[in-house]
């Protein structure tokens, strides 16, 4: 039996349905299904879930869809506030906020991740002096009246 044409066909449906996911409408189905489910009453479900909330969110971040990615990446913190990837999203987050020019919701996640020591748990994470770097600098230029650490 000759496959080779049944190659093309497989191939032609991977690339138009992954280009299909990178769509609003594959977005929205995306977010869609991972969030239909109810936190906590299966965890391998969770588990995909939060991962892909996650994976989305990043990919919309790198993409430069930052109310899109604010979107996905809340829904992770909410929904799955001890998951694998909680401190990894919470400093995405931070990460889009700034980009959104939230620069208050930026530092108050940062400032969670460095008051957990968020590196230990989560080598993604940035180590705690430079948390702390970069909390001063948004307040800095940004001009915002907060001394989250007393230094005054």
């Amino acid at each position: 039996m000759d496959l080779s044409k049944l190659k093309w066909v497989v191939i032609i449906l991977v690339v138009f349905g992954g280009g299909w996911l990178v769509t609003s409408g594959g977005i929205s189905y995306m977010y869609n299904r991972a969030t239909s489910d109810t936190p906590g009453a299966n965890a391998k479900n969770d588990k995909v879930n939060e991962a892909t909330l996650t994976r989305y969110g990043g990919f919309l971040l790198s993409t430069f869809r930052y109310e899109q990615s604010k979107k996905f990446y809340s829904a992770a913190v909410q929904r799955y506030p001890a998951g694998a990837n909680r401190y990894w999203t919470r400093y995405q987050l931070a990460r889009v906020h700034e980009k959104l020019d939230e620069n208050e919701e930026a530092i108050n996640l940062l400032l969670g991740l460095w008051e957990e020591d968020a590196i230990q748990y989560d080598k993604r994470v940035a180590n705690k002096d430079e948390l702390k770097l970069r909390i001063q600098k948004l307040i800095e230029v940004n001009q915002i009246d907060m001394d989250p650490f007393g230094e005054r």
